[in-house]
């Protein structure tokens, strides 16, 4: 295992983690209508559920001697946007994590713990698009 390169692919996940709390944060100021209580409890459990990633990841960087390091580029217009935008955008979000996430276990294939670790976060990830492709479906 290239241990400089996982804690660089962590690294990375652990950004793509804080812009995702930060993401989902700011999409709950933008619900309105009869479905806000509802969008707005879930985008912001998604919101503390990123945080909770990015916590452990930046603990396992730190583990593996590196340093967590915060590059957030991205940056959140007011635009106002529909559910259904928003939803998407979640969606999209979700499943660049799975891939993430899922192209860093080929990285940590050779050590048990690590590969463990990453699982969680692949089938994590998956539960929540899961959820977000059931709340755009119409019946």
């Amino acid at each position: 295992m290239d241990k400089q390169k996982v804690i660089q692919k962590l690294n990375e996940a652990f950004n793509y983690e804080l812009m995702g709390a930060i993401r989902y944060l700011h999409y709950s100021f933008m619900v309105f209508g009869v479905r806000r209580i509802p969008v707005v409890e879930h985008l912001r459990e998604e919101a503390e559920e990123s945080f909770g990633h990015a916590t452990k990841l930046g603990e396992k960087i730190a583990a593996l001697g590196g340093t967590p390091s915060v590059s957030i580029s991205e940056s959140l217009k007011g635009k106002i946007k529909t559910v259904e935008q928003i939803l998407k955008e979640s969606l999209e979000h979700e499943m660049n994590a799975v891939k993430m996430y899922s192209d860093l276990l080929k990285d940590v294939q050779d050590d048990v713990v690590l590969d463990a670790f990453v699982r969680e976060f692949v089938s994590e990830e998956q539960s929540h698009a899961e959820e977000v492709e059931k709340m755009l479906r119409e019946p």
